[in-house]
């Protein structure tokens, strides 16, 4: 038969569903307040933002309302021995079982081994740290302690055994009086010399407890340390996967050649997402001569008036002054300007505004707001991942100004409306050097139309240039939206691939080559035959991609296609660089 109960646990062990056992005490015992509301209540559904802000508030654990078996009767538990609950250990510790169930599982089984009447098992959790009682057997719940007012704490933090024979001679907590225990043993968890914790039984007997007791609770303690480091690992795995997963969502979205409006809302709700954010907002930042225009694409669930500080905290951090030779006069470095950075709101909010830089110029803003004061971070490398993210977004958004404005700034081949050499020399750094710092694949196709002087010497230059339109237009419609086709010279074309690896850009190489030599071109009423030959190369997470540059890359691929016109033409080679 099952029943409601009560189970502590950590706040890294919760899950989304869970239902709150009781309303959150501080140290003091008293409710957690936030401007005078109470915010968790008995029977409040957990939530991932509520894991969030328990995070953030370093709450170190709370009670859960779980189902249990009802207890059995005293003494209608069967016998149990030391190699049996070594076993059931080691089988939760790999079946990754939640650290909060794995210590209670241990409680419980020690409490059937020793000659106790009481078992806890207590961690050091929370900032600032408390002693938390996470495993129990017994009747009662040993109180919370504060790190410096554990009974017995000095001898635990020292590594010692405690092996007490009448406790009413000792300044023991008065629930144990009130509760007639009279003996104890306790022994610490350690992890690297370090004490995270302790295990303890009691008994209501007096001299109940031998000192072989201590040595065997002891190795019981190596078990409880075991499932606190592989929880450690485990919460740190987790979160690195998450991170990765975020970074890749958001590595899509650049790569997916969106408007500016559209990429910059994407990210900033992935980000919102991710760190459970109240409220988000994302602005583009166009420049103009002496001033920073900002353009709000996205703003939710903020306030008028979050919204009026918000822009206001835009004028004091990225200021655009003129001086009398009408340069640009900012109040702050460029360092100081590229700076993500927290403020905090009135309300006890926390608003968080990453500024997207490309180079020294603002491309984008995200604004992140919670409705808590967020004095922790539940968060391994914010900063770190942040910054990759506004790294990631101004080259997104960057690219796709360069992309769209190629025309008025004499980066287009007139002929073809495709790039030109100068915009391929350009893009070529960026991109390689992104693939260096970011570990991410680039290649480079480099395309020649086969014997064309050939068909300039029959049809004459008119037939010529019309297929180097029309090549232009294949290239435009039968490449990826974030490839960038570009025409190199003369005969001579080039495809810039960002995010593409080696083999993917071969199959994306042959797919166009097959478009080419299927394709009518036709000088008036006449058909004239027409085919490309490819080379293809690339660079990233290879052993030479810290030094590989854009003349390496680009000599690789003119190797490869060299290597396809000595092969026959109208096929495809790639440089494997080792």
């Amino acid at each position: 038969m099952s029943l409601k109960c009560l189970k502590r646990f950590r706040t890294a062990d919760l899950e989304p569903g869970m239902v709150l056992g009781k309303t959150l005490l501080n140290e003091k015992g008293q409710v957690v307040l936030d401007r005078g509301k109470v915010l968790f209540q008995e029977g409040t559904l957990i939530t991932r933002e509520m894991i969030d802000r328990l995070h953030n508030w370093n709450v170190g654990a709370v009670d859960v309302q779980i189902t249990c078996a009802r207890t059995a009767a005293p003494g209608a538990e069967e016998p149990i021995d030391v190699n049996a609950v070594w076993l059931e250990g080691m089988e939760l510790l790999a079946q990754s079982t939640p650290l909060s169930v794995m210590l209670d599982r241990l409680a419980q089984a020690i409490g059937r081994l020793y000659p106790s009447d009481h078992v806890y098992v207590s961690l050091l959790e929370g900032l600032p740290e408390l002693w938390l009682t996470l495993g129990s057997a017994g009747a009662f719940r040993l109180p919370d302690a504060a790190r410096d007012q554990k009974f017995q704490g000095p001898a635990y933090f020292s590594g010692q055994t405690v092996c007490i024979d009448e406790l009413s001679l000792h300044k023991a907590p008065p629930i144990l009086a009130r509760a007639d225990m009279m003996a104890m043993c306790g022994v610490p968890i350690q992890m690297g010399g370090a004490t995270v914790g302790a295990i303890e039984v009691f008994s209501q007997r007096p001299a109940a407890f031998l000192a072989t007791d201590g040595e065997r609770l002891r190795q019981f303690a190596k078990l409880a340390a075991a499932a606190v480091f592989s929880a450690q690992r485990q919460e740190q795995l987790r979160q690195i996967a998450d991170e990765r997963d975020m970074l890749n969502e958001i590595m899509r979205f650049v790569t997916a050649a969106m408007p500016p409006d559209q990429l910059l809302s994407k990210v900033a709700d992935s980000l919102r997402n991710y760190f459970c954010a109240q409220a988000v907002a994302a602005f583009t930042v166009q420049r103009l001569p002496h001033l920073n225009k900002t353009s709000e694409v996205l703003a939710r669930n903020f306030s008028r008036n979050d919204m009026e500080r918000l822009r206001d905290i835009f004028l004091d951090r990225w200021p655009v002054a003129s001086d009398e030779t009408g340069g640009d006069v900012y109040t702050l470095n460029l360092s100081e300007r590229q700076q993500a950075f927290s403020v905090s709101f009135s309300g006890g909010k926390t608003l968080y505004v990453l500024p997207l830089f490309s180079q020294e110029f603002l491309q984008g803003v995200i604004a992140l707001l919670w409705d808590y004061d967020r004095q922790g971070d539940a968060y391994l490398r914010m900063d770190e991942l942040m910054r990759t993210v506004a790294a990631q977004t101004a080259l997104g958004l960057e690219r796709h100004h360069l992309y769209t404005g190629v025309e008025k700034i004499g980066l287009t081949d007139e002929l073809t409306g495709l790039s030109n050499r100068r915009m391929f020399n350009y893009l070529m750094e960026r991109e390689i050097n992104r693939s260096r710092r970011y570990t991410r694949p680039f290649s480079l196709v480099m395309i020649d139309i086969d014997h064309f002087k050939k068909i300039n010497d029959t049809w004459g230059h008119p037939a010529g240039d019309a297929i180097l339109r029309e090549l232009g237009a294949l290239m435009r419609e039968n490449f990826r939206k974030l490839d960038v086709p570009v025409r190199y010279g003369g005969e001579e074309f080039a495809c810039l691939l960002p995010e593409t690896p080696l083999e993917e850009a071969i199959q994306v190489a042959e797919r166009f080559r097959i478009v080419v030599e299927q394709n009518a071109f036709r000088h008036g009423r006449q058909r004239i035959p027409v085919t490309v030959s490819l080379g293809v190369a690339a660079v990233g997470g290879g052993p030479n991609a810290d030094t590989m540059t854009a003349e390496d890359l680009l000599r690789f691929a003119d190797r490869a296609l060299y290597q396809a016109k000595q092969n026959g033409r109208n096929r495809i080679a790639a440089s494997r660089i080792a």
